[in-house]
């Protein structure tokens, strides 16, 4: 086997890798929670792009329904973050595993 190859292809790897480790940024999901009175968008870092509370959510004397909502949603698009995030990484990589990135 030729070790120069084997080089080669790792820093092409090594590449792509940070290529779309960069893009993640641009991945865009969206979730909801009380059928749809709170919406959260996240990009594919995980990191909360845009949160909307629908007024109806919104009752002083039921705060803690609101935290609830803003819970579930966050956590809904913390999960279809991390599975756009892992389908785009594994992409870069042709499927290849490696360890200590994505899922």
């Amino acid at each position: 086997m030729d070790i120069q190859y084997l080089m080669r292809q790792a820093k092409k790897l090594e590449k792509a890798m940070a290529d779309a480790k960069e893009q993640l940024g641009e991945l865009s999901v969206e979730a909801e929670s009380g059928g749809g009175l709170v919406k959260v968008t996240m990009n594919g870092k995980c990191e909360v792009t845009r949160l909307v509370v629908d007024p109806k959510a919104v009752d002083p004397a039921d705060k803690a329904m609101l935290e609830d909502l803003v819970t579930a949603a966050v956590n809904a698009a913390v999960e279809k973050a991390r599975a756009a995030a892992d389908e785009h990484l594994a992409k870069a990589t042709g499927g290849i595993k490696i360890p200590g990135v994505a899922g």
